[in-house]
């Protein structure tokens, strides 16, 4: 007597067995690329400006990031380092960054390099350090769209005297250019001495930014 054989047909796998067949699969991706090859793929250099006096020595700090922005701490001590202008400035790199002396005023920059990051750092030797600064006149008023008047930066030295711009690094920052406006790009505006003129009546702040050090007014305008 003939036998016959039946051949079954294979089950079908329900939701709950798909869905945690698709964990492990998702998970076994995650584990191989944390575990997979990291390369530096940014740099972050902090903080982005120095600004110190001959003779004065301030920190850079840089952090290699790989290609999901985690840090490598260890290999900072890879990191490329250029300086622009030596006559302004010195460098000596360490484990973590870059310690810079100030040699003579003047401006430079640094640029730092490893795989595939790169960072440029600014660099601002001062001739010796400001007690203060101030804006004169203070408030600021001026008329609605009428004649612009002059604001001035005041430097004040060591010795509580008023001390020349000469190799100092001056900004003036606008609070809300739909009250006021300066001579220049409105978003940073250089140079000890500008105008203001009104746009609107209100009243906004106005900063002026030397070296480290900020001192903000009010610009009334009627």
């Amino acid at each position: 007597m003939e036998k016959r054989v039946e051949v079954g047909t294979g089950r079908r796998l329900g939701p709950k067995v798909l869905g945690c067949a698709l964990a492990i699969v998702v998970v076994a991706l995650a584990c191989q690329d944390t575990t997979g090859v990291h390369w530096v793929d940014s740099l972050s250099l902090k903080p982005d400006s120095l600004y110190l006096v001959p003779g004065e020595s301030l920190q850079f700090d840089v952090v290699p990031l790989d290609q999901h922005d985690l840090p490598l701490p260890e290999r900072a001590g890879r990191v490329e380092w250029n300086l622009s202008n030596p006559d302004v400035a010195v460098i000596e790199t360490t484990e973590t960054g870059a310690t810079i002396t100030g040699v003579a005023p003047g401006g430079t920059f640094v640029r730092v390099e490893l795989g595939r990051g790169s960072a440029i750092g600014s660099v601002y030797v001062e001739p010796f350090e400001l007690s203060e600064i101030r804006i004169e006149p203070s408030p600021v008023e001026v008329n609605y769209r009428s004649r612009r008047v002059t604001v001035r930066g005041i430097l004040i030295g060591p010795d509580g005297e008023e001390v020349p711009p000469t190799d100092f690094r001056a900004s003036w920052r606008i609070g809300d250019i739909q009250t006021f406006i300066m001579v220049g790009r409105q978003e940073v505006i250089t140079g000890i001495s500008n105008s203001v003129w009104g746009r609107n009546r209100g009243t906004a702040a106005l900063t002026l930014v030397v070296g480290d050090r900020t001192v903000t007014t009010s610009v009334i305008v009627r």
